[in-house]
């Protein structure tokens, strides 16, 4: 996993940061690559629910990406956490197929 988003990290940049997704667990889940923050992102597809991380809900601010490479995009800034973090939750996510308690999540529905 750690080569993997190494990887997937050297194709962003601060000027053009990306969110990508991977499949696991029945969930679709997206981190956010190339800037010192990020979030994670984890959607239960069959039941049409997602978690978002949560980082400071003070921040009343927007950042700005392309969403999977290609779309751009913009999410709100509330949901960024230290990458070093975000890593660390995907991570978990991956090996356990459960949400990280290290974070606090937002639940919702699409």
């Amino acid at each position: 996993m750690e080569q993997l988003l190494d990887r997937l990290t050297s194709t962003a940049r601060p000027d053009f940061p990306i969110s990508v997704r991977l499949q696991a667990h029945g969930c679709e889940v997206d981190v956010l690559l190339g800037l010192p923050e990020s979030f994670v992102n984890i959607t239960e597809v069959a039941a049409r629910r997602y978690y978002i991380t949560v980082g400071d809900l003070y921040i009343d601010d927007v950042v700005s990406f392309y969403l999977l490479g290609q779309h751009h995009t913009e999410f709100e800034r509330r949901h960024l956490v230290p990458l070093g973090i975000a890593r660390s939750v995907f991570r978990e996510f991956f090996q356990t197929g459960r949400r990280s308690t290290i974070v606090e999540w937002e639940e919702g529905y699409y």
